[in-house]
């Protein structure tokens, strides 16, 4: 689908389905009637339904995506006056022509639970190839205006037939695996408004409806897009079989199987515009379709730059500088703290020269600007978003308290301004003040309302910075607080870390420890508690203080240690599972030199030994987790001999594993690092450690422990 197909009937402009379809990518899905079975899902579907291995039963992923219906009850409620949802309606080979239910999580079709248009269409043997035979298309389109919603049902009821409202409603599928990603299959609003007949079409690639004023730049954007398996939408000029051209904005998504195949592409399609009477007027939109697309990629990249920026404070630093100068000859921003005080304020100019007074006005930006100005008005909410076309000496004196703070501004620059709010979960966080300068054209409404979008898309990316930072916060402090420093053991040099995962919030189960018992040994405990959450987290507090407990109260080596965790947890009734290691130093024997070590192994990966002649091996050892049972298998101990100068080094998983890498050569990879460090001091091998097999950071939890022994 390197063209565009077909969109809504021209004289169906009327109809308000048009109105309330928002054009962004819906979640597309190809489902197996036979069966039930859904067989493959774009990205949107994948978002929507978050986890679910495919194939799976239709019911299943309906379940997953929190489907409801539009009065908020189970859509396989009887309650609900639906017999089944409407994909087992569709599943069963029956065609809804247009339903409306909700999802309960959000996609990047929106943040909060989402009203959705479901369409579902079973192919016919008789319309279709060969291979879509047996299925059916399902399309969940967003919805907008919900206050036209219920005009949208009345009108197809006044109809006599969903089926006129759905006919309105265009959708393609190409095969990308045959050459030319040709069309397979289109509906009946295909043929209607492109003039096209199905002969006339399946076989061929979509760029048939492409002409001479169809914009090569977008075409392209959409190749591109589909050749990285991406959901593109694009506004093209298309052409109807008779010559006729039509605005057509259209969105493609790349339908992928549960091995991550494209096994179609799902075009839908909307006619935008009402038919092109003369040139001048295609002339005329387009220059709008190219000023509009400029709008919406600036707010793109404005958006997606501060998605991706974690720490709040540099995502704040960073907003200004963002719409200067693409946007305005100069920004400043203002963020409140929890208590509705001003706390952060960046300026940004277009001209380096001003990069001082920009400086200045951060400084004096608070104590600077009076409480009647514009900007401390929007960010009280006492004034929505607003537009100020001409800032004379009369807005000056009213909007500062101090004349270098109009001085400043002066030198700035004037013009027009815009105030926008900075909003986040229905409160105002901050404002966002823009200023053409006195060189630029004046802001209009068209740029107010692109700066109030803006700044609505700012605030939720600014908040989520701050809400991952302090999420990242409280996982980490958690975690840590059920951790402690290593105790003191004569002989011994013992170093600990621990790394919490990269993605906020996942507090997870890896522990460590190292303590002395009373007759001079030195335990060292490193274990994972399966799962990352906070139950893993306090699964693990427990496992660490029986484990410390038995250890210490009944002078127990480590396969009793281990022995006696499984009747705990077995007899207690907690429900976790665990690997882990125990290993117990015994105290300095001068007699033979070093010291001698057992240890006893649950489920864990080895440990790694680095003698002093720089020879490296694993303690290698067996043992089934810890949770299992106290019947299934008996606790082994190992024993061995370290030398005086021995590194030995207790890790969790997180340090190898790799999904892209075997784990007999991330082994491998940490027995050379071992190697390579030496003698390190044992508090920089840690770190070092670290730094060279996780160098981008872990997508896991690490917890390590080592510890070296010293000459007596």
């Amino acid at each position: 689908m390197d063209g565009v197909n077909a969109g809504l009937a021209s004289d169906a402009v009327a109809d308000p389905l048009p109105r309330v379809v928002q054009s962004q990518p819906g979640a597309v899905l190809l489902v197996r009637v036979t069966d039930g079975v859904v067989l493959t899902a774009n990205p949107t579907a994948e978002q929507l339904a978050p986890g679910v291995q495919l194939p799976c039963a239709v019911d299943d992923w309906s379940r997953a995506a929190g489907l409801q219906a539009a009065d908020g009850s189970d859509l396989d409620d009887p309650s609900s006056g639906m017999a089944a949802s409407p994909l087992s309606r569709i599943a069963a080979g029956q065609p809804v022509q247009g339903e409306r239910v909700t999802a309960l999580r959000g996609s990047d079709m929106s943040d909060s639970r989402e009203d959705l248009w479901v369409v579902g269409v079973p192919f016919d043997h008789e319309e279709t190839f060969e291979p879509l035979t047996g299925l059916a298309l399902v399309v969940l389109l967003p919805l907008r205006e919900t206050d036209q919603i219920k005009d949208v049902q009345e009108s197809a009821e006044r109809l006599h037939s969903r089926a006129v409202v759905a006919s309105d409603l265009s959708f393609a599928i190409s095969d990308p695996n045959i050459d030319d990603d040709p069309l397979v299959w289109v509906n009946p609003a295909f043929e209607k408004t492109t003039g096209y007949k199905r002969g006339d079409v399946l076989g061929r690639n979509c760029r048939f409806l492409q002409g001479p004023d169809t914009d090569p730049a977008a075409v392209q954007r959409i190749r591109e897009a589909l050749r990285r398996g991406e959901t593109v939408t694009e506004l093209l000029l298309n052409y109807r079989k008779d010559g006729t051209a039509f605005w057509n904005e259209v969105v493609i998504s790349p339908v992928r199987d549960a091995d991550g195949h494209v096994t179609h592409h799902v075009g839908v399609q909307s006619d935008v515009t009402l038919r092109v009477q003369a040139e001048a007027e295609r002339d005329a939109a387009l220059a709008v379709a190219r000023d509009a697309r400029r709008r919406l990629e600036f707010m793109s990249t404005v958006t997606d730059a501060l998605s991706n920026v974690l720490d709040p404070d540099e995502a704040q630093d960073l907003l200004p500088a963002l719409v200067v100068p693409e946007f305005a000859e100069w920004a400043f921003a203002t963020m409140l703290d929890s208590t509705g005080r001003t706390r952060h304020i960046r300026a940004a100019h277009a001209s380096p020269e001003r990069k001082d007074d920009a400086q200045r006005f951060q400084d004096l930006h608070a104590r600077g600007l009076s409480e009647q100005s514009v900007s401390m008005r929007v960010l009280r909410g006492d004034v929505g978003p607003t537009l100020i076309q001409d800032v004379d000496e009369v807005w000056l004196r009213r909007g500062t308290r101090e004349d270098e703070t109009a001085d400043l501004l002066r030198r700035l620059g004037l013009g027009s301004a815009i105030v926008v709010p900075l909003r986040a979960r229905g409160a105002i966080t901050g404002s966002l003040t823009l200023l053409s300068g006195p060189d630029r054209p004046p802001f209009g409404e068209e740029d107010l309302h692109t700066a109030t979008d803006l700044g609505a898309r700012a605030g939720v990316a600014l908040e989520n910075a701050r809400l991952y930072a302090q999420q990242r916060r409280q996982s980490e402090t958690l975690q840590r607080s059920l951790l402690s420093p290593p105790t003191g053991a004569p002989g011994l040099d013992v170093a600990t870390r621990y790394w919490p995962a990269a993605e906020a919030a996942q507090v997870g189960g890896d522990w460590y420890d190292a303590f002395t018992v009373p007759d001079g040994s030195t335990f060292l405990v490193i274990g994972d508690v399966m799962g990352h959450d906070v139950s893993a987290a306090a699964a693990m507090g427990q496992l660490r203080t029986m484990v410390r407990s038995v250890a210490y109260d009944r002078s127990a080596g480590p396969a009793e240690v281990l022995r006696r965790i499984d009747v705990l947890i077995e007899g207690l009734g907690v429900t976790t599972l665990a690997t882990g290691i125990v290993l117990q130093v015994e105290r300095s024997d001068p007699s033979v030199g070093g010291r001698r070590i057992r240890w006893c192994t649950a489920g864990h990966l080895p440990p790694v030994l680095a003698e002093p002649d720089g020879a490296v091996r694993l303690l290698e050892g067996d043992g089934i987790v810890l949770g299992l049972g106290t019947y299934l298998e008996a606790r082994t101990e190992h024993e061995a001999h370290l030398p005086v100068g021995s590194t030995l080094l207790l890790y969790t998983d997180g340090l190898v594993e790799r999904r892209d890498q075997p784990m007999e050569d991330r082994l491998h990879e940490l027995r050379r690092t071992v190697v390579e460090l030496g003698q390190t001091p044992l508090e920089t091998f840690c770190d070092e450690v670290a730094v060279r097999l996780l160098p981008t950071g872990s997508d896991d939890d690490v917890a390590i422990v080592a510890v070296r022994v010293l000459p007596d």
